[in-house]
């Protein structure tokens, strides 16, 4: 998958309140901080491979775009490189309850409330992900993330997982994460990642159109951005279609019936995904549950009023990302239902 994670910052300013949780994570990071090498010094020296080099000066060319074409702010991120040795940089776990589609969310300083929790170790996450399951008896979901954002707290790294894609796939999750940097909503984590992905999906192909020209390039790129697409439209449905099947039953007390029903709803989810056409983006189907469903629910949503709002600043998205600055900055509504707030606006402004 190319989605990318973003916003981890619940590692750092972590009011858990398990210490050990904190001062483990804190550690981490720590660790990795001191990895980092200056990218000049990356792509000077001739023992770097070509695809890394090619990786950083990607890397640097989308935050120019980012800043100078998007209008998102300039931080220190993104002149280091972390050599991971592994093939992410975070894993997130998230739970749900086992029959309702209804998220198990954490309460941290900053961010305010998320529905994960973040670990730099694979079986750190796995370990979590088996105490929701055995002892709050939830759906649980572990998944690998490539990049998180510390919303320009500290000079986030370019990690070796952001290599993972093509370019296009590169330039979106730059956007992305600074698009965090930029605009985050405390408590509103949903909207936070659909703002992001939007933003991102739609300046990777702006990105593309202007610096590597038409073309195949362009062609590429609007063809991956149209699979992300359909998946999307694949979750949302499939998100509805458990609403109305399994949910029902389960809150009717019909326990065992909704069970049997919510079984072979994901088993049947693989099939589905191949009637539509399937495409290149491929998802592990075996391991979805309804934490599962609902993570890909965060960043697969109905883009619909930031959609209409892009065609209110006729298409231009330096123009809708300012809006969206000038909003939040305002606080109020904006800040207790952000995507009502667009919704009612009149015009573009």
């Amino acid at each position: 998958m190319a989605v990318l994670k973003s916003a981890l910052l619940a590692i750092i300013f972590s009011g858990c309140s398990s210490v050990g949780y904190l001062a483990e994570q804190g550690v981490e990071q720590w660790r990795l901080f001191n990895r980092a090498r200056p990218a000049d010094e990356v792509l000077l020296s001739p023992l770097t491979p070509p695809r890394v080099k090619e990786a950083i000066r990607s890397v640097r060319e989308a935050k120019r775009f980012a800043v100078e074409e998007l209008g998102l702010r300039a931080t220190s991120s993104y002149e280091t490189w972390v050599d991971l040795g592994r093939e992410f940089v975070v894993w997130t776990v998230a739970g749900s309850d086992s029959l309702l589609l209804e998220e198990r969310t954490w309460r941290f300083p900053i961010v305010g409330r998320v529905p994960y929790l973040g670990f730099f170790r694979r079986e750190k996450a796995e370990t979590e992900a088996t105490r929701l399951r055995e002892e709050e008896g939830l759906d649980s979901f572990v998944r690998g993330v490539p990049a998180f954002s510390s919303l320009g707290w500290f000079p986030d790294p370019i990690y070796s997982s952001f290599l993972r894609g093509s370019e296009r796939d590169l330039v979106e999750l730059v956007i992305h994460e600074s698009l965090h940097s930029t605009v985050w909503v405390g408590d509103s984590v949903d909207f936070n990642e659909k703002l992001a992905h939007f933003v991102g999906k739609e300046g990777s192909i702006r990105f593309v159109a202007s610096r590597r020209g038409g073309g195949e390039p362009l062609k590429r790129a609007r063809t991956e951005v149209e699979t992300q697409e359909k998946f999307a439209r694949f979750v949302q449905e499939m998100g509805a279609r458990y609403r109305r099947e399994v949910e029902p039953l389960a809150r009717a007390g019909r326990r065992a019936e909704a069970l049997e029903r919510k079984r072979s709803f994901y088993e049947s989810l693989p099939a589905e995904w191949e009637r539509r056409g399937g495409g290149a983006l491929k998802s592990d189907f075996g391991r979805w549950n309804n934490a599962a469903l609902l993570a890909y629910e965060k960043y697969f949503s109905d883009a619909g009023v930031l959609e209409g709002l892009l065609k209110k600043c006729g298409g231009d998205l330096a123009r809708f990302v300012r809006l969206i600055v000038r909003e939040r900055e305002k606080g109020g509504v904006f800040g207790e239902a952000p995507e009502r707030r667009l919704a009612e606006l009149g015009e573009c402004g």
